[in-house]
C-alpha cells in the first residue's frame, strides 16, 4: 500500500501536512505520525517509531523545502 502525499509547506520551508523525506516521516500539523509497526518490531525499525508525536520543528535534520 502507498499513501499520496499532498504537502502543505510553511513559509519556513517547514513540512506542515505531508511527508519529510529526509526523516522518511509523515506529519500532520507538524507532528510526527507513528509508523504503525508493531512494538515487536519498534528498535531501529524506522525513524517514525522513535520520532512520533514530536513536533517536526524542533527536530534535527528536517528536509528543508524553502
Amino acid at each position: 500500500m502507498s499513501r499520496e502525499s499532498n504537502n502543505v509547506v510553511d513559509d519556513a520551508g517547514v513540512v506542515r501536512n505531508g511527508y519529510d523525506y529526509e526523516l522518511q516521516v509523515w506529519v500532520e500539523d507538524y507532528i510526527v505520525l507513528d509508523c504503525g509497526h508493531p512494538q515487536r518490531m519498534r528498535p531501529g525499525c524506522c525513524m517514525a517509531g522513535e520520532l512520533a508525536g514530536q513536533d517536526i520543528r524542533a527536530l534535527a535534520g528536517v528536509q528543508d523545502r524553502s
